[in-house]
């Protein structure tokens, strides 16, 4: 009697916890719907745009999360798939790397930062039409924008073989604006001109993405004697909200090499006002003029662990950010050879028109360039449990 009772027992528990496990699945099931559903095909023929445009809206209209299944090709957009969010708006898009190939962009995006022709692959959130305005808007209250796995590739992209004027083309991977963003597992490549742009955000968060081939650069005002140098950041960020964070974690950032000139940024902040703290860690970046740009008023203090910085004019750059800092901290500086489109050496760091404070500590600086180049440490304020190999370098 014992050993039956203990087996129906057992049983009735078994089939209680497996109608459970079977109730969770089918209810996250539930909750997400395929791209293929409105009409996509990935077969890199087919224009996918407005599937992916009536997906989106669809998801943040039902609460459901977007799932963009990888296909044996690619999915051909022909325009900017532009969603607008509004008011506590959540969009979630996840995938397996499927990957997004445009071909022709008509934009419709937000704004354009740039007075170049901008093309954008995916641009989400709230209404704006200037990067300039910084007022907080209602509409940013309680939006999110959740992306991971997914592949942002510009292969298909025509961009001129020199910049001579703001008519020609540059292309951005995705430009976002709400309250909270992730990017996660996500890859972008063969992109001249932007990989990700966020712009008024509170908290930011890109995890374990690569950045192949990104970025760009126009004329210089010292090679050139031209200045259409506005484009080719991998990461960018402008307007950050007070008391914001910002976090780029486990990245890899290598940029696109341009009529022998390393692209623009690997990650840049600007016209922020307010204080925000920004976290940068376990992160490579080579082949950008400059590694970190800062250009902006903000009392904003950045940490830096376990960066490794190399092939690059200036490693960080501070322009008109008087009161920022800079901790460097299990960090590796390769200081190289400046491409030429840019005044003197390659730099560790530059000021210009700034007092912004750098600590290096548990860090190497490594002058690898020629010898006698002129360096400037201007802004470095200690240095602790460090290397330095001067190289014979002259410092300033």
């Amino acid at each position: 009697m014992k050993i039956k009772f203990t087996l129906i027992t057992c049983f009735i528990i078994f089939s209680a916890f497996n109608s459970s496990a079977n109730k969770g699945i089918d209810e996250k099931e539930s909750n997400t719907i395929s791209v293929l559903d409105f009409g996509a095909k990935g077969n890199g023929i087919t224009d996918d745009s407005d599937a992916f445009q009536k997906a989106i809206v669809f998801c943040i209209d039902k609460g459901k999360t977007l799932y963009i299944p990888k296909t044996k090709n690619s999915y051909n957009l022909t325009k900017t798939i532009r969603v607008s969010l509004s008011k506590n708006d959540k969009i979630k898009i996840i995938s397996n790397k499927a990957v997004i190939m445009p071909r022709i962009l008509e934009n419709k995006s937000a704004y354009n930062l740039t007075s170049f022709k901008e093309h954008i692959f995916l641009s989400l959130g709230r209404k704006i039409n200037s990067i300039k305005i910084n007022k907080q808007n209602e509409d940013l209250i309680g939006t999110e924008i959740n992306i991971s796995g997914l592949v942002f590739d510009g292969k298909n992209q025509k961009y001129a073989d020199q910049i001579l004027s703001y008519d020609n083309d540059i292309y951005i991977g995705v430009q976002f604006i709400a309250e909270k963003v992730n990017v996660t597992d996500c890859l972008f490549r063969n992109i001249f001109g932007y990989g990700i742009r966020i712009h008024q955000v509170t908290n930011s968060n890109i995890e374990r993405c690569k950045f192949i081939n990104v970025g760009g650069r126009g004329a210089t005002p010292f090679a050139n004697k031209i200045d259409l140098d506005g484009l080719g950041d991998a990461i960018y960020h402008a307007l950050v909200n007070k008391n914001g964070n910002v976090i780029i974690k486990d990245c890899s950032i290598s940029g696109k090499k341009y009529n022998n000139k390393r692209s623009r940024c690997a990650i840049t902040f600007e016209y922020s006002s307010f204080p925000y703290n920004v976290s940068v860690k376990n992160v490579n970046i080579q082949g950008y003029a400059k590694c970190l740009h800062i250009e902006e008023v903000a009392k904003t203090v950045f940490r830096l662990d376990n960066v490794k910085m190399e092939d690059f004019n200036f490693a960080i750059a501070n322009v008109l950010n008087d009161a920022s800092e800079i901790y460097f901290n299990n960090c590796v500086i390769n200081v190289g050879l400046n491409d030429r489109n840019d005044n003197g050496d390659a730099l560790a760091f530059l000021n210009y028109r700034s007092a912004a404070k750098i600590y290096v500590n548990n860090s190497t600086l490594d002058f690898r360039g020629k010898l006698n180049a002129y360096q400037s440490a201007v802004g470095l304020v200690k240095v602790e449990n460090s290397i330095i190999n001067g190289n014979n370098t002259n410092f300033f």
